[in-house]
């Protein structure tokens, strides 16, 4: 990418974040003066959501199922209505079905799938609504776009492929809203995009350290370098009105980024089009800060974010243990990081 390109980028990010975050900075002030949990608008599913969202992988895995259900509850105390979960999140759907049942009328609820087939997606989701005790999600994504050579895209698009059945699944009312989750690099999401209009949500990473990672690398494209410059995700989502859900806010497991956590949670929703952060948790503790931190968000002045930039971009010069666990993170999600 030129640096004029990057210069473009990083000026639409920072009039973008002001000019785009006026009405929801007010929106903000309002609720949370009231005690209640700050929303925005999920782009253009119309629906208003909590800009705090429980990410669900670690309640599954190494932590008990007491301990599961009092994080689940206090997100429920703290305002908490977004919660994002899948299949194969070990017993997370599990777990996480019985507590929001009495209240499921008035929370989010996200599932996802690998799987590129039809066939396969229909029985992920199919196990999540049982596990979830509902007959339907809110949200269901085409997990971990990205990870996989963009050839696979024509798996997806084709005949018997899995967004054959997000369509279905949206049709039948099974889920109301379709998307995905998009992993570096976004040549195979932004491919998808342009291969049909009825995505309503992506969930990238959003965090100031792979901020500057990606850009550092975006003049690569790890598919084809015969290939024109790529637009940058998060533009494209705007322009088509997608909502935008951020994930790996701390910066993945462990969340290095917490050490300042204000930083980067105001961060993540001071980007333009971001309506939730999805923060993973292992306990009620976490909960609580995350729940502080939505309660108390304000966007990021011009000087903050030019700033928070500055940092991200020495982290990742850096190769600090912030940077590194995010490299990590794209290794762990498929072995290789050309494709993570």
């Amino acid at each position: 990418m030129s640096q004029t390109r990057r210069e473009f980028l990083r000026t639409a990010l920072l009039t973008g974040a002001a000019a785009n975050l006026t009405d929801a900075a007010e929106t903000s002030g309002r609720t949370a003066a009231d005690g209640a949990m700050p929303r925005r608008v999920l782009g253009r599913t119309k629906e208003s959501v909590t800009i705090l969202g429980l990410g669900c992988a670690y309640a599954g895995g190494g932590v008990s199922e007491t301990q599961t259900r009092a994080a689940i509850e206090a997100a429920l105390e703290g305002g908490v209505r977004y919660f994002d979960a899948a299949p194969e999140y070990t017993q997370a759907e599990e777990r996480l079905g019985p507590v929001v049942k009495p209240v499921r009328d008035k929370v989010f609820l996200v599932s996802k799938s690998y799987a590129h087939d039809a066939k396969t997606a229909e029985k992920d989701l199919a196990t999540a609504l049982k596990q979830l005790q509902t007959d339907h999600v809110d949200l269901f994504l085409q997990h971990g776009v990205g990870l996989k050579p963009v050839s696979t895209n024509r798996q997806i698009l084709g005949e018997g492929g899995s967004l054959s059945f997000l369509r279905k699944a949206k049709r039948e009312g099974l889920t109301r809203f379709i998307g995905m989750s998009v992993h570096w690099p976004h040549t195979a999401a932004l491919e998808l995009l342009r291969a049909s209009g009825e995505w309503d949500v992506v969930m990238p990473y959003v965090n100031y350290v792979a901020r500057a990672q990606e850009e550092a690398t975006d003049d690569v494209d790890f598919e084809d370098v015969n290939r024109p410059a790529r637009e940058a995700l998060l533009p494209v989502a705007r322009r088509h009105n997608l909502g935008i859900v951020a994930m790996k806010v701390l910066g993945g497991h462990p969340g290095k980024l917490a050490k300042d956590y204000d930083r980067a949670f105001r961060y993540a929703l001071s980007v333009p089009g971001v309506a939730c952060a999805l923060i993973g948790v292992r306990s009620p503790d976490q909960v609580k800060r995350a729940v502080r931190a939505a309660k108390g968000f304000r966007p990021l002045t011009d000087v903050e974010m030019k700033e928070t930039l500055r940092i991200g971009e020495e982290m990742a010069r850096a190769n600090t243990s912030e940077a590194i666990i995010l490299s990590r993170h794209r290794e762990w999600d498929f072995g290789s990081p050309r494709h993570a």
